[in-house]
């Protein structure tokens, strides 16, 4: 009875057994599928709200998603073989458990290599994703700035740079200028259609170019406004025009590395202007009132203007942006290059009236450049931005 009742035991309870083991078979999840365009929608979203300039197709071309995000170029695949003409969310062509695959390169327009390469699963967390690819950006631009050699001359101020981050503001390929010096009164015959495709093809192929040149495409752009891309368009022909041209709240801005003040530090290796704009007004919501006081000290200027309403108001709204972009990359170029001639210096005299006037004309800006506002926003205004933020030089 004994041995009887042993042996009905284990056979029980190895029947109990494969029946727990088949019914956790039962049970288990099957593997959860992942589709590629729920992972793109939330990686443009995640930059979008990090403050970055994107832009998408809305759908996959040759089983591959492409998105553009401020200086990098991204692409998202199920496969690591190109050229397939399925969906990558086509279950009928792809295993949709397959964790799809996530490249960030820049520059966003490969040259001759690139100076960042980064993959990530598509499983990433998105907040995670965003800080890598900031990390490795600011890594990637720091080490290509480090490889400058500076062999070529300012053809105004004589400070050297790399030949190819000289660009020219008129039709003549004899004068090539740095950042801070096209809108100089010394400047004639300006040409800022040619200039704004110059900036771009440098902009979007190196990643090292002068964080100036965001400001030169700031101050064009607001003052060209929403008609300035179509213009462009109208004379580049087949080149494509750059949506920061009609929008320059998408303008990339370098930030400065190393520490900053705590109204940018969040916003590191860079930004779009508009994120930029709206950090610096939300920590000194009375800059623009503060400005005003300063020129009207700067210009001892306390008589009343024609029509009686107070003192004359020499700030241009639409130029405020271009002020800060210039504050900021000022700063950016001295702690990039310590070995070049200081923006500040150049920038004293670095916005003429009559040039600003030939450039507003060409590309059809209502602004009044023949006045004193758009000189005063930019001369008097750069300056006092950057010392309200703290990155003017010390004196």
């Amino acid at each position: 009875m004994t041995r009887n009742r042993k042996k009905k035991l284990a056979v029980r309870a190895e029947a109990n057994g494969t029946g727990h083991a088949r019914a956790a078979r039962v049970h288990t999840s099957p593997p959860k599928e992942i589709l590629t365009a729920d992972v793109q929608t939330r990686l443009i979203g995640a930059f979008a709200a990090a403050g970055w300039p994107v832009e998408s197709d809305g759908f996959p071309e040759f089983g591959t998603w492409t998105g553009w995000l401020g200086p990098v170029g991204s692409t998202l695949r199920r496969s690591r073989e190109w050229g397939s003409e399925a969906h990558p969310d086509d279950p009928d062509h792809n295993d949709l458990t397959v964790v799809p695959e996530l490249t960030f390169i820049t520059p966003k327009i490969p040259h001759t290599r690139e100076a960042m390469v980064l993959e990530l699963p598509g499983t990433t967390p998105d907040a995670e994703i965003v800080a890598t690819v900031c990390d490795e950006l600011g890594r990637a631009r720091a080490a290509e700035v480090g490889k400058l050699v500076n062999k070529a001359a300012c053809s105004l101020c004589g400070d050297r740079y790399p030949a190819g981050h000289l660009l020219p503001p008129t039709q003549s390929d004899k004068l090539l200028l740095c950042p801070f010096c096209v809108f100089d009164g010394d400047i004639l015959g300006s040409h800022p259609l040619r200039l704004a495709f110059a900036i771009d093809e440098l902009t979007d192929k190196d990643v090292a170019a002068p964080a100036g040149w965001s400001a030169v495409t700031a101050l064009l752009a607001c003052a060209g406004g929403r008609d300035f891309g179509e213009r462009l368009s109208e004379a580049g022909g087949l080149r494509a025009v750059l949506p920061h041209w009609s929008d320059p709240d998408q303008v990339w801005v370098w930030l400065p590395p190393g520490d900053l003040p705590p109204v940018l530090e969040r916003l590191r290796p860079g930004t779009s202007l508009a994120t930029l704009v709206a950090a610096v007004e939300g920590a000194h919501p009375d800059l623009r009132d503060r400005f005003r006081a300063h020129v009207a000290e700067t210009l001892e200027e306390d008589e009343e203007d024609d029509a009686g309403g107070g003192v004359r108001d020499y700030l241009v709204e639409e130029l405020w942006p271009a002020a800060i972009c210039y504050a900021v990359t000022a700063t950016t170029q001295i702690q990039e290059r310590p070995k070049g001639a200081s923006p500040w210096n150049l920038l004293e005299d670095g916005f003429e009236e009559g040039n600003l006037a030939d450039n507003f004309r060409q590309i059809g800006s209502t602004l009044d450049a023949d006045s004193l506002g758009p000189v005063f926003t930019l001369s008097i205004g750069v300056p006092f931005i950057a010392e309200v933020l703290g990155l003017a030089p010390k004196p």
